[in-house]
């Protein structure tokens, strides 16, 4: 059965009540202003710390400084998105509006999918770099607003096949992977949800795993379960029981950061989060070590309300692996951390993603499907290495409503772009110099696509002989990723510890420490794992 969400089943009674009074004023500020002061209730003597993002590896974070006496800052450039009562907080797959996206024109889950909206900060930003589109979620929560409720642990080999020799797998697999798991409340697919009509396509794909002859895997989903019976039963608007997670769930049944780690952070009363803050300036604190911070409150049109100027000890990067890249490279660029190493920016990567559409297939697959997905495959009979392929329900509109299904693809891949500084906006932009259909990313997935549809539909009389959809036109294939990963990679331009190479007191726990892919996984649960660690070592060296 699945375990409660309340993050305060995490924390002792006694921490729970003396943080309680503090998170409730906290949230109060929160509603009422968009930002928050504090923490007063705070040891003012106390060692400080700023994280820049709220997402897995920024929510980590602020929860383990809280819980060990930092006073914390934790600055999310999007809004709070507390679930409403009305089933309303986010916008649908099927009728997106400006909430689906971050001040964009357009908002839509491809770019064969999108509609005109007002520009607003939603929860989803689309980073259109050359050669690759790489989308990162917006809010507080950060990435896991937006991700699928994939959470993975990667096989050891292909761990091992992308990270540097040392990283430990055997101590993430015995500690701290399975904290995470506990802590986003991760589960398998529970049998009496499967049995609904609205899981008739998970249970299709089982026979289409039989058919192409391999043994799948269940993968745990972040998912309460129990607010997922509650929409199967007409009592929550339905989210995941008809696959609509991509821009949040409104019935609160995808436990991301905000359901767990965030409140339990709060609840220490030494971590105040402050939405609407976007980061733009660091540099070094002149009289002793540490960070200044500048942050610009914006509004809902994007106008700077104000700047606030912050400083700490310590600085933890999490702004997701393209913004927090960024931020170092334009330092290092405008000569604020003149110590940031070149290798800053190098090793972006898409984390061998490749997503296609199969429509047409030989068997029914039903109305509309429930998420988040279900079996997971894992071939090393392939040419060149082993590959992974998962189904994903997704609500598409006519005419491949009901008759289709989407995959994501995983494969190795040894391409990677850079994150680079643009001396005439003083910004930078993502470079991913790999043509479709020339890089190897697109020759083994889409080799593999081919040969799954083959084995599966076309040998066994499909009308038509089905078809497979994975063109970056279409907005599929390898155009463009939700897993965007590295920049600030671990032995290049990162140490084991999660220190940045030059500056002993600045960390990055989110996607960018890893190298443009985790292994044959969504990178939820490794970015969460690989926080947890970081955060272990750091408070053993500094003696906390």
């Amino acid at each position: 059965m699945p375990h409660s969400r309340s993050a305060t089943s995490q924390l002792s009674r006694r921490t729970f009540l003396r943080g309680a009074l503090g998170t409730s004023a906290v949230l109060a500020g929160a509603a009422a202003a968009g930002s928050i002061d504090g923490p007063a209730a705070a040891d003012p003597g106390a060692p400080t710390a700023i994280v820049i993002g709220s997402g897995f590896g920024g929510a980590v974070a602020a929860l383990r400084l809280g819980q060990a006496g930092f006073r914390t800052t934790v600055f999310e450039r999007g809004r709070r998105w507390p679930i409403r009562k009305d089933g309303n907080t986010f916008a649908t797959f099927d009728n997106p509006d400006k909430r689906a996206a971050w001040f964009s024109d357009t908002a839509g889950i491809s770019s064969s999918m999108q509609v005109p909206v007002e520009r607003y900060p939603g929860v989803l930003e689309t980073i259109k770099g050359n050669g690759l589109e790489s989308v990162h979620g917006a809010g507080v929560g950060g990435g896991s607003l937006v991700f699928g409720a994939f959470s993975i642990q990667p096989n050891k080999a292909d761990f091992e096949e992308v990270f540097p020799g040392g990283t430990g797998y055997d101590e993430l697999a015995a500690t701290y992977y399975p904290r995470a798991r506990k802590m986003l409340n991760a589960t398998g697919l529970p049998r009496d949800i499967l049995s609904t009509p609205n899981y008739r396509g998970a249970r299709t794909w089982l026979n289409t795993i039989a058919r192409y002859g391999v043994t799948p895997t269940f993968p745990d989903f972040a998912v309460d379960w129990d607010l997922v019976r509650r929409e199967l039963a007409g009592k929550a608007r339905p989210g995941v029981s008809v696959g609509d997670l991509s821009y949040g769930v409104n019935s609160g049944a995808k436990n991301s950061v905000d359901h767990n780690y965030l409140p339990a952070a709060e609840a220490t009363g030494n971590v105040v989060v402050k939405p609407m803050h976007e980061v733009f300036d660091i540099r070094p604190r002149h009289r002793r070590k540490g960070f200044v911070v500048r942050a610009r409150l914006i509004d809902d049109h994007h106008r700077t309300v104000r700047t606030v100027t912050a400083e700490a000890d310590y600085l933890f990067l999490a702004a997701g692996s393209y913004h927090t890249t960024s931020l170092l490279v334009r330092a290092r660029a405008q000569g604020a951390l003149p110590a940031i190493p070149g290798t800053v920016g190098d090793g972006f990567g898409g984390n061998g993603d490749f997503l296609i559409v199969r429509t047409n297939l030989r068997d029914a697959q039903g109305p509309r499907q429930g998420g988040p997905g279900y079996a997971r495959i894992h071939d090393d009979r392939l040419p060149g290495g082993p590959a992974s392929m998962i189904y994903q329900a997704a609500p598409f509109p006519a005419p491949l409503g009901g008759a289709a299904l989407t995959h994501l693809i995983q494969v190795h891949t040894p391409e990677r772009g850079t994150i680079d500084y643009v001396h005439a906006t003083r910004g930078t932009e993502l470079n991913y110099p790999f043509a479709e259909g020339t890089s190897v990313l697109d020759r083994r997935a889409g080799a593999f696509a081919k040969h799954f549809h083959q084995m599966t539909e076309v040998r066994h009389g499909t009308p038509n002989n089905g078809l497979v959809i994975s063109s970056r036109a279409a907005g599929f294939g390898s155009g463009a990723t939700f897993h965007g990963l590295g920049g600030v990679v671990i032995g290049k331009a990162a140490n084991a510890d999660g220190s940045v190479k030059g500056y002993d007191n600045l960390f990055v726990v989110d996607g960018a420490f890893c190298p443009g892919a985790v292994g044959l996984a969504n990178p939820s649960l490794t970015i969460t794992a690989l926080a947890e660690r970081t955060m272990d070592r750091f408070l053993a060296a500094v003696g906390r």
